[in-house]
């Protein structure tokens, strides 16, 4: 299928325009429209999107790279009129129209769809007036189609809405939404292809199947059954509602920190330039890591400079001096253990005299035995028995009695710490000390220069923006784990459901349905599984094989898309990239990723791409053009002159089908007006 005709009337910068495009050949596929920065590129994709799905269209331009945000229908449209459009009767009107046509069997059809929306004086849609028109076409008639049954024929005729984000998008664009991270690129990956495969659709299928089990549950089963079970399946929406909130977070997060990620590339791309980013990114960080690597090293040569008299002992003395030390400390924490409990001695004896039970045992002599002198020193006696003799690691007596046990201790330590840097080695710690000096002289005269030329700015900028970014990494990872969380608390419940419904069905012949519900919605679950799985597979090699082909140097040496959809990049060592891609890279490989879902899913398709090639080297923009080129269908290019040059056009042109250029002369409204010339380029 091709694209065989696009018209805009009174929409945004167009006020009377019609392209039309020849059917793709073998060697001829490519359309050329060239148009520099608000001459109208992105308007004509925006054409494309709601000629042929109308309201719909608008849920889908984030998606496609058309907008950051989400965008109201009639606000959309209010702001889509021509400044200068004329009225008539009072109103304003505004149409596109689209031809989509293919070959089928050998006969050429198609489907027109023409849409009018009307404005009153003030300009303003009122949400009801509009007027559709929609036909098939073929070689010899026109048949109308009532509009409800357009979806249904664009699926046959054109694209399904669900697919055209993956065919109709600007390249750039998307190329951000993913940006920072491979995770962002799997995320989108995984969303096209189970959209490209109708995976949604069978869960749409699945979700069904499980309402039904529900409606017949609740007409045969006892009311107990059923009441615990609505408990349990409003627990499930509970859970699975707070689940999407914590999604939601999740996403917001991932946008804010590619948000970032892209301000910090911004300023380091203005800090260096060229081969310097990467210097200048981390010129704060790297410092301040080697302030912290030279206290170190100096900590450690000091250590060693306070044990030397230590070290220069024999190791036989040292040995003598630290066996000695430990006796004597031994024998100070033995005194020390004594000393504590000594004066408690008087209040044993006076809690033993005054006892009851002692008394009653010594019997009418108790008095007489308690007062006599031996008694207590009888007493005293086994005491100072319970201290001595001493125990064998004791010193008896204490070789080093004018140390504490404090500074036993640490003479100790510093002995056992002797074997962990030689004299020999302190000449390398202060060597690589001096290294280390040299280099935090280097990148202070870089931050000097940088100062000098009026960057300090930049510098703050960029250490409050790698601030933010930390935190929002941090805030990432946050929403993570409380996403993960709530999922497995969702698929607990989930396996409580499905257990009483189980239970329920067991109990209740009547419910033979529902379990065959049950087992169909199972076949369902593992059917999605599989379909995924093999291909991934497919997917997985096409787009390494594609971005090899449009990248050269392997780079990235494999892409594997796991069973889950999610995306992981491979060097040639084997070893998993976790890291930031740069935005030419990363807009090769959703170039790559797009057109392997096309061959894999085998949707012939056009593509629309704006702003295809930005970011890109020559080489880079070559080896895309030649790409596209061999493609069986059709590829519309929105393009400035500084992305598909003269040159490259012109070395390319054998793959060129049809070339329009589109130039905006400013009007008195403050708009523009876009005016094309077919056949043309910059």
């Amino acid at each position: 299928m091709w694209i065989s005709k696009i018209k805009l009337k009174n929409f945004k910068s167009y006020a009377d325009a019609e392209f039309t495009f020849p059917e793709p050949s073998d060697n001829k596929n490519i359309v050329l429209i060239g148009a520099q920065n608000g001459h109208g590129k992105t308007t004509l994709l925006e054409a494309i999107y709601l000629s042929l799905y109308d309201k719909d269209a608008v849920s889908y331009f984030k998606r496609a790279g058309l907008s950051s945000d989400e965008v109201l229908y009639p606000r959309f449209l209010s702001q889509a009129l021509f400044h200068e459009a004329n009225d008539r009767f009072g109103l304003y009107q505004m149409e596109l129209e689209i031809e989509i046509m293919q070959r089928k069997r050998g006969q050429l059809v198609g489907l027109r769809i023409g849409r009018k929306w009307f404005f009153n004086r003030n300009r303003e849609w009122d949400g009801s007036n509009n007027e559709v028109r929609a036909s098939l076409i073929s070689d010899c008639r026109e048949q109308p189609i009532a509009e409800e049954e357009i979806k249904h024929y664009l699926n046959d005729y054109a694209l399904p809405f669900d697919y055209a984000p993956y065919f109709f998008f600007d390249g750039e664009k998307i190329s951000q939404m993913a940006k920072g991270s491979v995770s962002g690129a799997g995320e989108w990956l995984g969303l096209a292809l189970q959209g490209l495969l109708g995976v949604h659709l069978l869960g749409r299928l699945k979700d069904d199947l499980k309402r039904y089990r529900t409606s017949l549950i609740s007409a045969n089963a006892s009311q107990r059954a059923v009441q615990d079970l609505q408990k349990a399946e409003k627990e499930l929406s509970q859970l699975e509602t707070l689940y999407g909130i914590l999604k939601e977070q999740l996403e917001d997060a991932l946008a804010e920190k590619r948000n970032l990620e892209e301000q910090f590339e911004e300023l380091t791309a203005q800090l260096g330039g060229g081969s310097d980013i990467e210097t200048s990114k981390d010129l704060l960080a790297r410092k301040e890591n080697l302030i912290k690597r030279r206290e170190n090293l100096r900590n450690t040569v000091q250590h060693a400079v306070l044990a030397l008299p230590l070290a220069l002992l024999p190791s036989e003395r040292l040995e003598k001096i630290s066996n000695t030390l430990t006796a004597d400390l031994n024998r100070l924490n033995h005194e020390a253990g004594r000393n504590q409990v000594s004066s408690r001695l008087e209040d044993f004896w006076q809690t033993f005299v005054g006892s009851d039970k002692v008394k009653e045992v010594l019997g009418r002599s108790a008095e007489v035995i308690l007062q006599d002198p031996l008694m207590k020193e009888a007493v005293d006696d086994c005491w100072k028995r319970l201290f001595y003799p001493l125990p064998p690691n004791c010193a008896d007596p204490i070789q080093h009695n004018y140390l504490s046990q404090q500074a036993i201790a640490k003479i100790q330590g510093e002995i056992d710490n002797l074997t962990t840097i030689s004299s020999e080695k302190i000449e390398d710690v202060l060597a690589e000390i001096n290294i280390i000096e040299h280099e935090e002289k280097q990148l202070d005269t870089r931050l000097e220069i940088l100062r000098h030329s009026n960057h300090e700015d930049l510098i703050e900028q960029l250490k409050t923006v790698q601030q933010d970014l930390n935190e929002s990494t941090n805030k990432v990872g946050q929403c993570e784990s409380n996403a993960n969380r709530q999922r497995m608390q969702m698929e607990r419940k989930q396996q409580d459901v499905e257990r009483l419904r189980s239970e329920i069905e067991r109990n209740n012949p009547k419910l033979l349905k529902s379990k065959r519900a049950e087992k169909v919605g199972h076949m369902i679950e593992a059917l999605s599984k599989e379909l995924l799985k093999q291909k991934n597979e497919l997917l997985s090699e096409a787009a390494t094989r594609i971005n090899h082909e449009l990248y050269t140097d392997e780079r990235i040496h494999k892409i594997h898309i796991n069973d889950n959809g999610k995306m992981a990049l491979f060097g040639r060592n084997g070893a998993e990239f976790n890291g930031a891609l740069s935005a030419g890279q990363m807009q090769i490989l959703i170039m790559s990723l797009v057109s392997a879902l096309a061959e894999v899913t085998r949707y012939q398709a056009p593509f629309v791409i704006d702003t295809p090639l930005a970011r890109l080297d020559n080489q880079r923009r070559n080896n895309l053009f030649r790409h596209w080129a061999k493609l069986n269908q059709q590829v519309i290019l929105l393009s400035q002159d500084a992305e598909v040059t003269p040159a490259i056009k012109e070395s390319l042109q054998a793959y060129v089908s049809k070339t329009y250029l589109v130039k905006a002369d400013i009007l008195d409204s403050v708009g523009a007006r876009s005016n094309i010339t077919e056949n043309a380029y910059f």
